[in-house]
């Protein structure tokens, strides 16, 4: 499960790719792990948004590098062949996903450990529309994924989120109302597995 911080990182990092800032998102990187980037992103500072896609092993590669986590390639390969295809889609580049495919993996790795993932699928397809296509979606997936990293760090109760998090909603052009409804039931997701992992960590100190 990752914490408030390195979603938000990730979160920039798919940010600044789609845009083009190939430097800022290489800048989010630990310094040692810039000096020696896994095999599968050693061209990274070639990305281009229209040419390139990612493959399963980057998508897992640019997660684990930037977070610490240990994001499994087998398991995104196993989503790949269940209901959640429906979510993600097929590869769009290729043979690779796109930057916003990887956002929507991500939150499945993210939401996996409170909701199940056929309900998650059901959860984003409130938002994500046609998987193989963006034009459709009531936000795009980067951009859902930005204002979930940015939530996330909130202490709030979530209740009280839904004026702020229409205000940055409407700045970035989006109205409808299943987004509050899904990015609410994401942060819940994420808010009750912290604690969760915080009550484990605090158990073993005792027994």
């Amino acid at each position: 499960m990752r914490d408030a911080t390195s979603i938000q990182t990730l979160a920039d990092c798919l940010h600044f790719m789609q845009v083009g800032e190939i430097e800022r998102a290489i800048a989010l990187f630990p310094e040692d792990v810039r000096e020696h980037f896994p095999k599968e992103l050693r061209k990274i500072h070639l990305f281009h948004i229209e040419k390139n896609g990612l493959s399963i092993n980057q998508i897992v590669a640019l997660a684990n590098a930037l977070t610490g986590e240990h994001l499994s390639a087998t398991t995104i390969q196993n989503w790949t062949k269940r209901e959640v295809r429906k979510i993600i889609g097929v590869p769009r580049i290729g043979k690779k996903y796109s930057l916003h495919q990887a956002a929507i993996i991500y939150l499945l790795d993210d939401l996996k450990h409170l909701f199940s993932l056929e309900e998650t699928s059901s959860l984003l397809a409130l938002i994500f529309n046609n998987p193989d296509r963006d034009e459709d979606d009531f936000i795009k997936p980067i951009d859902f994924y930005r204002l979930y990293a940015e939530y996330a760090k909130s202490t709030s109760p979530i209740d009280l989120l839904d004026t702020r998090a229409k205000r940055s909603l409407e700045k970035m052009n989006y109205e409808h109302p299943n987004i509050i409804h899904v990015l609410k039931l994401c942060l819940y997701a994420h808010r009750v597995t912290t604690l969760e992992l915080e009550a484990k960590h605090y158990l073993n100190r005792f027994i």
